[in-house]
Formats: C-alpha cells, sequence, structure tokens
C-alpha cells in the first residue's frame, strides 16, 4: 500500500478511518490521500503496526503499575517514542528530546487535544463512533503544526492511545453491563 507524503496533502483536517466492519484497523486520510494506517496484530492484544510515508513502525503499551507506549521502527529494538500514562497526564516524548502533552478535551466529551510543551493546541482529535463502536476519527490539525516534523508519527501514537482506551473502556463497560446482571 502506498502512502501520499504528508507534505503533498491539506494537513488542516484528517480523518481517521475504520478498515472493515470487525477488524481492528485504521487509515488516516486526507480526503481520498492515503496517509498512513495503523493495525493491531492481534484482536485483544496491544501491539499494532503501522506506517506512513516509507517508514514502517510498531507500537506497543507495556507495564502495569507504570504503563507506557512505545514506538520503534519495524525490526529495530531503539524507541523512537514513548507515551507515558500517569493518572490524567499523558506526555509523549521523542528520543530526540521534543515533548509533548495530550490529554481530554473536557470531562463529558470524548475528544481529545495534542499540545506543545508551551500547551498551544497541535491537534484536536474527535473520535467517530455507531453506537459503541468506534468508526474513526477526525482530526483538525493547527496552523503551528502542520510543517512539524513529527505531526505524522504523532498522529499515530495519539490515534493508537485514543483506539486502546476506547477498546478498554468497552470492555469495562461490558464487564460491568454483564455484572450487573448477575446480581
Amino acid at each position: 500500500m502506498a502512502f501520499t507524503p504528508f507534505a503533498s496533502v491539506d494537513r488542516e483536517a484528517l480523518r481517521w478511518l475504520r478498515v472493515g466492519p470487525t477488524s481492528p484497523e485504521f487509515q488516516l486520510l486526507s480526503g481520498p490521500a492515503l496517509l498512513g494506517s495503523l493495525s493491531w496484530t492481534k484482536a485483544q492484544g496491544s501491539l499494532a503496526l503501522a506506517g506512513i510515508a516509507d517508514r514502517q513502525f510498531t507500537i506497543k503499551r507495556v507495564g502495569f503499575l507504570h504503563p507506557h507506549v512505545t514506538v520503534r521502527r519495524a525490526g529495530e529494538e531503539r524507541d523512537l517514542a514513548r507515551l507515558a500514562s500517569h493518572l490524567g497526564h499523558h506526555r509523549i516524548e521523542f528520543a530526540g528530546g521534543a515533548r509533548y502533552d495530550l490529554k481530554r478535551a473536557g470531562v463529558l466529551v470524548p475528544a481529545w487535544q495534542l499540545l506543545a510543551e508551551d500547551g498551544t493546541e497541535l491537534a484536536h482529535v474527535e473520535p467517530v463512533r455507531e453506537g459503541r463502536r468506534l468508526d474513526g476519527g477526525i482530526v483538525q490539525v493547527s496552523l503551528p503544526a502542520r510543517d512539524l516534523t513529527e505531526l505524522p508519527l504523532l498522529l499515530l501514537l495519539t490515534w493508537y492511545f485514543i483506539v486502546l482506551s476506547w477498546r478498554e473502556d468497552e470492555a469495562v463497560s461490558e464487564w460491568t453491563d454483564h455484572a450487573e446482571g448477575q446480581f
């Protein structure tokens, strides 16, 4: 699958779209142009394969008490980026030193904000669902972020985290719904 380079498309409004009715696979699009992909290797696992331009990555959540997400080039052992999650604070750190924050846009809003260290919003990601199923997301990229070198990888990592959080929330919800029927 050939990806269109980010520099050649409108990066103001992008969208994530689920591929197929049941697969845990998403594509990042700008209009009809395919910019990237994200797919899980197993339906219930945390290992995902991601692609942008001519690069392939693995993204995986590790840890239990101190969970974090690692991004590596496919086949390599060195982390390119890491997303650390502590309570409601989520920090993305690149190996080169760049840092970003990821946070919910509001308590009752399922949207997420990707922020620069100074608090400038770089992207706003709004999940789109049908019933309880996550079908995709709308990504609004702010002007300061459109030419950011890390933007493609930031969007992959942000969407990975959103999908993983969504899946975990749904699993808890299904367990709670099932448990309520037991009493």
